[in-house]
């Protein structure tokens, strides 16, 4: 799992990089725009393109730190083999849903490859290019759920409130 956690570091870490490019590229589309330049077209491309991929490569490593949102207020009224048991099911659920968004997601960026789809903006990209995150990133999430399931800790912690 060292190695599957390596993966989600760097992912995450390229969401926030592609974050702060995509700030920047904004400024300077709009420091330009204010001085009556055109600036370029394309940022605003990738700057759409870009939130799908932060939010796909962000994700798994979010799941493995227990950084989404839920509610702790059920775990925390349970008894503790209960709110275990209660979470390992949650998280079985969490692998079925990512285990069928890898399956679709996967299908439609093999379908968009086989059918040379393309997206067309400023400029064009390859659908399956787009797409390809998707069924990578859902793969990472199903394994980290794996590890809330099998593993030693749960995904909750029983503990109700912020904790921050």
């Amino acid at each position: 799992m060292r190695f599957i956690d390596k993966i989600c570091n760097l992912l995450a870490i390229l969401a926030g990089v592609y974050l702060v490019v995509i700030m920047f590229g904004i400024v300077i589309q709009a420091t330009l725009r204010s001085f009556n330049f055109s600036g370029s077209s394309h940022i605003f491309t990738f700057s759409e393109y870009g939130l799908l991929y932060i939010v796909m490569a962000a994700s798994p490593w979010l799941v493995r730190i227990r950084g989404h949102v839920f509610i702790e207020m059920l775990t925390a009224a349970l008894p503790t083999e209960s709110a275990r048991i209660y979470s390992r099911c949650i998280a079985v659920l969490c692998l079925v849903i990512c285990l069928f968004l890898v399956w679709y997601s996967g299908f439609n960026t093999l379908k968009a490859y086989n059918y040379g789809d393309a997206d067309m903006r400023s400029l064009d990209m390859p659908k399956w290019l787009l797409l390809i995150s998707m069924p990578i990133c859902f793969s990472l999430m199903a394994l980290n759920f794996i590890r809330f399931i099998f593993g030693s800790e749960t995904m909750h912690t029983g503990e109700a409130g912020v904790h921050e």
